[in-house]
């Protein structure tokens, strides 16, 4: 749960479990140069399936990029953007997209009821241990449903949280750099490998935030680390929040979407009307074009609207497409930065801090002379 707080120990533990579990999935790519199209290290450990040796067809994983369909319908497409979102801590968005795959398919009334409170309970209800992301309205609506179950009564939630994964958490896995590299047809598998290993070297360094205990003045404090879970705009509005949150992005190679944000609102703030087309036009082409370094995902529709505001831009041009990414953010970036180790090991080391800080202030007060109109204690 996002609001629970690790001990320090606890946190080790689950940190380098979590270190482990990547290293083990991904070391095998600096050593399989004989096969360009094995994919086993994304799958579940051994023990969790056959123990048949899997191999996939080059043509099989680049297909994987045709549609979120053509991932989801292929049993090892499926295994691996399960593996994936585990290491985003966000698989309960696939779990729960399967588990309403399952209820559908149930044709006994009684289980029927069974298995939807079991879904409801595990994903939707607001104490859900595995939460998934909803607004107010489609929760309610989706427990009035379940009074009289049907197969259609997940239906809405699950699209919703279809949309959510296809928008985001898919196009993630299409540009993380092992599912680029397998994709990429290179001829020197071995030189791939290196290269992805050390871009996944990266990766398990990078959710590191303990330099805004001790670097960055003023120094964090634990009643501002912990307003950040009050809402997403608090987070941001912090400016440590906000590095934060931008080294999280990093980390699950998304860092465009904040930077497409803040871009948007540095273009808003110019004062100069000479400056915006060309402003605008760098923001566009950097962000939302279709040949762009790091294109943000964003609707045929909001992209063509925005390009229509370019011809005249103004001040809200990129309005649109703003909103859309911020909301992106809001439902499924800013709740996995609250659930990320990282921000766990980060609120732990306040707490300390705190704890100790108060500490030394107890022993000080009691250890000074009393003053003179002072009773001794």
């Amino acid at each position: 749960m996002a609001n629970q707080l690790y001990s320090t120990t606890d946190w080790k533990k689950l940190h380098c479990e979590d270190i482990q579990a990547m290293k083990t999935r991904l070391g095998c790519l600096s050593n399989k140069s004989d096969s360009c199209s094995d994919f086993s290290e994304f799958l579940p450990p051994a023990q969790e399936r056959s123990t048949r040796y899997l191999k996939l067809s080059t043509d099989e994983v680049t297909r994987w990029a045709d549609s979120f369909d053509a991932l989801l319908f292929n049993k090892y497409g499926l295994a691996a953007f399960r593996t994936f979102l585990k290491t985003e801590f966000s698989d309960e968005n696939i779990e729960f997209w399967l588990a309403c795959e399952d209820y559908k398919k149930i044709k006994s009334p009684a289980k029927m009821m069974s298995k939807a409170n079991k879904i409801y309970k595990e994903f939707i209800d607001v104490h859900a241990p595995r939460e998934v992301n909803i607004d107010h309205r489609t929760r309610e609506e989706t427990k009035q449903r379940l009074l009289e179950p049907t197969p259609n009564s997940l239906n809405e939630v699950q699209a919703k949280v279809y949309s959510l994964m296809e928008k985001d958490s898919y196009p993630r896995f299409i540009s993380f750099p092992m599912c680029r590299g397998i994709t990429g047809l290179s001829n020197n598998c071995l030189e791939r490998a290196k290269r992805l290993k050390a871009c996944v070297g990266g990766f398990l360094q990078r959710q590191d935030l303990s330099s805004l205990c001790k670097y960055r003045k003023p120094r964090l404090t634990l009643e501002e680390c912990l307003m950040w879970k009050e809402s997403f705009e608090k987070l941001l509005s912090s400016k440590h929040g906000l590095y934060a949150f931008r080294a999280f992005l990093v980390s699950e190679f998304s860092e465009e979407n904040i930077a497409f944000y803040l871009a948007c609102e540095d273009y808003k703030s110019t004062k100069s009307t000479s400056k915006m087309p060309s402003k605008a036009k760098r923001i566009y082409e950097e962000f939302i074009g279709g040949e762009a370094p790091r294109e943000v995902n964003i609707d045929y529709e909001t992209r063509d609207i925005t390009q229509a505001n370019l011809k005249s831009p103004t001040a809200s041009c990129f309005d649109m497409a703003q909103y859309r990414i911020y909301i992106l953010m809001e439902k499924d970036c800013y709740p996995r930065f609250l659930r990320s180790a990282a921000y766990r090991n980060l609120v732990n080391q306040l707490t300390l801090k705190s704890a100790r800080q108060e500490a030394k202030s107890r022993k000080a007060i009691a250890s000074r002379p009393p003053l003179e109109d002072e009773e001794p204690k």
